[in-house]
Parts: structure tokens; sequence; C-alpha cells
């Protein structure tokens, strides 16, 4: 087996920040260009041109913190917005890429498994096997509504809808055999019809019939990629995901997280090297540690509690209008159906300041900051210390990698976290795959 090195995925967002609220206001921000694919363009050449296994997109059916009769944090003050479409953005970014994965957020909740199916399978075509899902179920109250429903489904009916989702999606893409298409001018036979077999799923949820249009693409289906952290969301990762995007905050809970879903991988029959596990964290790099601080606080010092109260909103899952700014985060009341993302939530839990838990308006910048992620400043080598600290002790099988600033935080990881990590022998030095399934397992390890 190959030398297990690691997986790197980039996190963006169509809209004026990729995680941090306050970083579009900063004078060297691309901020302006956010409806620009050419922004997009742009940042895909940098992921691959740092052999990054993929980029996705982050996406909501809504604005995070719209209120009715109410003005939206997010709009006003700026912040992360999902302003476009994202599996548009990935087609224009697939032009000017060869290697990099391209991965997008779609909701299994409010949309069917035909049209996932078809619309994946397309950008894998267009990417020539690079396309990628990350899978999630929608539990925000705005996004139900934009979608005509009064409130989100309860969470272990969402699972139980994904599963379903999944295994019709699944026969979909598996209806067209791999050399359906024939194209015979001579006798006149462009796809064999043999070779398209009807699908008949019909699940409690969910029910397909027929055959996609959508000849079988390079990878046959894309790379899948999930986040959940409950209890049912972790079970449905260990079946289903080849990266999780795991929001853990500090090294113990990242431990925890990777040895249980590689656990529960092992307890269904599924080989632990199939998936990677990768927290996310966020990077800010100078050649002097007192230089990446200066940076650190130069970018934070756009950023208010006010940017990041809706988030905390969002993560409690109810309104906090009239909660006093000092109140602890931990006394803060949570929603009927509890919090939309446990992992999330958790994470707020579990921050300190001299040994104390936070209070809200403390948990609103770091939110806006940080987004709850852990933050590694410093110079190439100490923040490579950190990563590998985490990848050697089995916490990880990689990371999602956070931009603050918009482009620069990114141009640094690659011109000066990836060569130290090139140096170490914890990275690759060359796409080696021609998919991004192939391109992900052979930093597994070759599973």
């Amino acid at each position: 087996m190959a030398k297990r090195t690691m997986n790197l995925v980039g996190h963006m967002c169509i809209g004026p920040t990729m995680h941090h609220a306050g970083s579009w206001r900063h004078p060297e921000s691309d901020s302006e260009n956010s409806l620009d694919p050419a922004r997009y363009e742009r940042l895909a050449r940098i992921y691959e041109a740092g052999l990054f296994d993929a980029l996705f997109l982050v996406d909501y059916l809504g604005i995070t913190d719209w209120q009715q009769n109410a003005r939206s944090g997010v709009l006003e003050r700026g912040g992360q917005m999902t302003m476009l479409d994202p599996l548009q953005m990935l087609a224009v970014m697939a032009r000017v890429t060869k290697h990099v994965g391209l991965a997008a957020t779609f909701s299994t909740t409010y949309n069917h498994a035909y049209q996932i199916a078809r619309q994946f399978s397309t950008l894998d075509h267009i990417s020539n096997g690079r396309a990628g899902w990350n899978i999630v179920t929608s539990g925000q109250v705005v996004e139900a509504r934009n979608l005509g429903l009064e409130r989100p489904l309860d969470p272990v009916r969402r699972y139980d809808q994904a599963d379903e989702v999944m295994a019709a999606c699944n026969a979909l893409w598996d209806s067209w055999d791999a050399d359906a298409v024939v194209a015979d001018k001579q006798r006149g036979l462009f796809v064999d019809p043999d070779k398209v077999h009807h699908v008949d799923y019909a699940g409690a949820m969910v029910k397909t019939q027929g055959a996609p249009t959508s000849p079988r693409s390079p990878q046959g289906r894309p790379v899948f990629m999930q986040a959940g952290a409950s209890d049912r969301g972790r079970d449905f990762a260990a079946r289903w995901a080849e990266i999780i995007f795991a929001n853990r905050y500090d090294k113990a809970g990242m431990k925890a997280f990777h040895d249980d879903i590689k656990g529960r991988m092992a307890d269904i029959g599924r080989s632990p090297e199939a998936c990677a596990v990768l927290p996310a964290i966020a990077v800010i790099v100078a050649d002097t540690e007192a230089e990446a601080q200066a940076r650190a606080e130069y970018v934070d010092s756009f950023t208010t509690p006010e940017m990041g109260l809706g988030m905390v909103e969002v993560s409690v899952g109810r309104s906090l209008k009239g909660f006093p700014l000092d109140t602890p985060i931990a006394d803060l009341p949570v929603g009927p159906s509890g919090p939309p993302a446990r992992g999330v939530y958790d994470n707020m839990l579990a921050m300190r300041k001299d040994g104390r838990g936070l209070t809200l308006a403390e948990v609103a910048v770091r939110k806006a900051t940080t987004w709850g992620l852990p933050r590694f400043v410093g110079t190439p080598a100490s923040v490579v210390d950190q990563m590998q600290e985490l990848f050697d002790e089995r916490c990880c099988d990689g990371f999602i990698v956070a931009q603050p600033l918009s482009p620069g935080d990114l141009i640094l990881f690659v011109e000066k976290i990836v060569p130290e990590l090139q140096r170490r022998g914890l990275y690759r030095t060359a796409y080696t795959g021609r998919t991004f399934r192939e391109n992900l397992k052979s930093a597994l390890g070759g599973a």
C-alpha cells in the first residue's frame, strides 16, 4: 500500500466572503467580484496549483439569518452568502482546470433523486470525472419556507429520506452500462438499448421509474461528501461518505469524531480507509510569527459582534432577540427541534476563554471571524507542525481548508504551506489519478 498522505479540500462560497464575515472590507479582498465568474475561475486555478484533492462550494437555500419583518445582518453587514447556483459555477470552473475535484452542496430534502442524478452526472461529464456532491439534509426554517413548508422535516426523517435518495440515485447512475453509447454510423446504432436498464425504485418517501437521460459518467457517480454530526448523521456518513467534513474545534474532539466514524464504518463492513475524515481549519501564515499575528488581527478588525449574531441564531435554531450580549452561551435556549447542526452547536459550547465558556458576544465574534473553526496562525513551520500532529496521531486524514481572506490567504497557503508539507513527505508532489476519486484514494494510501 502506498504511503498515507494528507487530503486537502478547499472551502468556498459564491459571495463576498468564504467564511470570515468581515474580510470583504479588507483592502486586499476580491469581494467586489462576488458575482464575476472570473473570480471563481482564478480561485480554482490556485487550488489546482496547490494540488488540492478538490474544492467545494457551500450552499444554503435561503438567506441564513432572514427573519420576517426584520433586517438581515448578513445582507446589511456582509458575510457568508451563497448568491449563485453552485453547480453552474462549477461548470465554469471545470473549463479552466484539469485535475482538481469540483464539489457542490446539494440537498436531499428539497431535490428529487432524478434531478440530483442527472445534474451530477452532467457535471462529471463536463469535468471529465471530477464531480463531487456535498450531501446535506436541509434543517433551517428559512430554507423550508422558501420551499413552501412551514418548518423543516424532523432530523431523523430527513436522514431516512436521504438514505432513500442515495439508493435511488445509485440505481439511476447504474442504469446505463459503461459501453451503452455505441455511435456506430455504419450500423445506424447510437445507443444499445439492451445496455440501458429500467429503474423501479420505491421507498417510503422517494420513488422513481424509468432511466436517466444521462449516460454513465467517467466516475460512474460523484464523490460523496457529508458533514453529519448527530448520531443519525454519523450513521449516514459511515454508510455513504467518501469525505467527511468534520466540524470539530479541538484535538480531542477531532480524535473522538475520527475514531467514532471509522468504528461505525468497520461495524457495517466498510473499510475505514474508504473515507477521509477532514476537520475544517482556517490558516493565516506569514514569514514570522509576529507578521502572522498582525495579519490575523488586521483582518479581524473589520468584524463586529453584530456580524455574527445571525450565525449564532442559526446555530441554536431560534431568535435571540432580547438576550443580553453577556449571556453565557451555555445558558441560551435552543429551538424546539434542537440545533439544526449539532456539530456546530457543540463547537460553540466547547469554545473557551481563560478556562470559561464564552458569552453571546464572544461567540458572535468568533463565529464572524472563524465560523467556529480552529485557526492556525504562524509561520509555515509552526502551522504545519500543528497539522502534522493531528495527522500523525490519526485525528484526521487531512483538512478542509478555509481561507479567511480571499484570495490572499489561499495564495499564501499554496506558496508557503504546501511546499513545507511536501518537504516533510506529507503531501503529494503531483496529481497521479485521472479523476477526483482516484486522487482522493491515492492520498489515503491506495484504499
